[in-house]
Formats: structure tokens, C-alpha cells, sequence
């Protein structure tokens, strides 16, 4: 167990080096000189910041050794998938940077960059090495586990709200918080006799901009991780009740609850992939385990104590 905690905490320094100093040749063109771009690259730049240019073909290739499944996230969100590759000609741009100061020649940085080259090696035989069956896990063992598991595969209670928020700063007099509390009384006097649209003022006058955005759509929340002063408004409320205005230490809020839903537990359908990855990742495990075991069996340790005091 000890040498499989030290191979991963090694493996972990190597990755997020590597995430900092990219290895050479990953990216075409990383090392490149400004405005080197082939002909062919022009034609096919994703992005660009400043003299620097990511190219369909470069960020195609980060896509393919990407997690699948968070290739599928950024597949399914355009605003993710634009972040993403903002993230990556940013690194491009530092790299070119870095590279031009001949930051990747000093002794301690391609030491660094090789030890990383190496992590990524034993990560990636190690995950050869474990490798699972075809077909595994068979749908009767996850079964058996979602049988075995119920207690642990409920949804707790949670409620679909929207909100129209006001903040204050913290040190706000009471006159402001007053204020703003008039305005909100107001709101949800027009709201309940149908002279105005809960969505309409959310996006015309609430604070937080994510739900703003959206009419004041909170989405689904989880009961427990609401603030005490919602809990208590929505208890026992019916759909499309109106709830406020309701003062926090943030501001003041006005909810409209959309629908609920109570504690239940998940169908089969809805636990099997989560299951299924559950399965996987602990059979991976096991697996690198017993390998790292064997190694040691059939290889053990020594160290030489006379050259061991020699060590500075």
C-alpha cells in the first residue's frame, strides 16, 4: 500500500507539471516563433491571442486524449467548449512565451519536464496493465450492487425555484436594506395580480446574474443546501406559490417555487452508469494493486545504508 500512495502522489507531481509546462511537440507549433504559422494552419485557426493562433487541427487532438466523458461536456455546452479553448491558446500563448525566453533549456525545468514524461509513462502502462475484460462489469453484478446499495441510492427532497435577488453589502444601513425590501414588496404585489412577469423583473432587476439570465431559474436545488430562510418560506408551499421578500445576509430575495419533489430512491436505469464507472474504477485498483505487489515480490527493495549516508 505505501508504495502504491508514493507511486500515486509521484504521478500526481508529474501531471500537474505537466499541465504547467506542456511537453514538447503535444501542440504543433507551441515552439514555433510569432507569426510562423504554415499556410495551412491560417486556414484553420480556432483561435487566436495576440500573434498566437490555436488551430482546429491542435485543438481536434487535445479533444481525441481527452476523457470521454468530459469530451461530452464540453461537446454538449458551447459556453464550456469556448472556455476550454480560450484555456488552451492561453497555454499556447505562454508556452510560446516561455519558450522564447529559452525558459524550457534551464537544468531544473527539463529535468521537471522529464520527470513528468516519465509519470505520464507509468500511468499509462499501469493502466495497460489493469485493464479490465470485455464486457466487464456484467449487468447481473451491478444488479446485485444496486440491490445491495439502496440506502445509499436515494435522492434527497429538493425543490425548483427561481429567485429575483437584491444584495446589500454587509455593512448596508437598515434605510438601504428598507429600501430595497419596498421595491420587492412591491414586485411581488404586481406579480400575484398578474401586472407583471416574475421572469421579466429577474432579468430586468436581479442581482444574480447566472439566474438573471434565465428568468431567475434556479434549477433543481437540494433542500438541505438551501439558505434557512428559504427552507422555512418554501415548507409546505405549492407550485407557483410566491414566497417574500425574504431578507439574508447577502440581500433580500424573492422566491417563486416552481415544483418538488420528495426523497426517493433511484430507479435502476438511473443508477446503472454511475454504478457501472464505480465498478470499473475499483476493479482498475485492485488490479494496479496487485500488480505493484507482484513487482515488489518478485523485485524487493534494497538499499545500500553505507552509500544512504552519503546523501546531502
Amino acid at each position: 500500500m505505501q508504495y502504491r500512495i508514493f507511486l500515486n502522489r509521484f504521478v500526481m507531481v508529474c501531471l500537474l507539471l505537466t499541465l504547467a509546462l506542456g511537453l514538447p511537440g503535444l501542440l504543433q507549433g507551441a515552439s514555433t516563433k510569432k507569426g510562423a504559422a504554415t499556410s495551412d494552419e491560417k486556414d484553420s485557426v480556432l483561435a487566436r491571442m495576440g500573434d498566437v493562433s490555436l488551430t482546429v487541427a491542435e485543438f481536434q487532438l487535445l479533444m481525441h486524449y481527452s476523457n470521454k466523458e468530459v469530451k461530452q461536456q464540453l461537446l454538449a455546452n458551447p459556453e464550456l467548449l469556448k472556455q476550454k479553448i480560450r484555456e488552451s491558446v492561453l497555454r499556447k500563448a505562454i508556452l510560446s512565451e516561455a519558450h522564447a525566453s529559452k525558459w524550457d533549456s534551464r537544468p531544473e525545468v527539463l529535468f521537471l519536464m522529464q520527470r513528468a514524461k516519465e509519470g505520464i509513462l507509468v500511468e499509462q502502462f499501469l493502466d495497460h496493465e489493469a485493464k479490465l475484460p470485455a464486457g466487464f462489469p456484467e449487468d447481473a453484478l451491478v444488479r446485485k450492487v444496486y440491490q445491495e446499495n439502496q440506502d445509499i441510492l436515494q435522492t434527497p427532497p429538493a425543490v425548483y425555484i427561481a429567485q429575483i435577488f437584491l444584495g446589500f453589502e454587509p455593512n448596508a444601513s437598515d434605510q438601504t436594506k428598507q429600501d430595497l425590501k419596498k421595491s420587492a414588496e412591491k414586485w411581488v404585489a404586481m406579480i400575484k395580480k398578474g401586472e407583471a412577469d416574475f421572469a421579466a423583473l429577474a432579468k430586468k432587476h436581479s442581482q444574480h446574474q447566472p439566474s438573471a439570465a434565465q428568468g431567475g431559474d434556479m434549477g433543481w436545488v437540494e433542500v438541505t443546501q438551501l439558505l434557512p430562510e428559504f427552507k422555512k418560506a418554501i415548507e409546505g408551499g405549492k407550485a407557483g406559490e410566491i414566497k417574500g421578500p425574504l431578507e439574508s445576509a447577502q440581500g433580500i430575495h424573492i422566491i417563486k417555487l416552481i415544483a418538488s419533489r420528495e426523497a426517493a430512491t433511484k430507479s435502476y436505469e438511473e443508477a446503472r452508469d454511475a454504478l457501472r464507472q464505480l465498478l470499473i474504477n475499483k476493479k482498475l485498483q485492485e488490479n494496479k494493486d496487485l500488480y505493484l505487489k507482484e513487482m515488489v515480490d518478485k523485485h524487493p527493495f534494497s538499499i545500500d545504508e553505507e552509500n544512504l549516508s552519503q546523501l546531502k
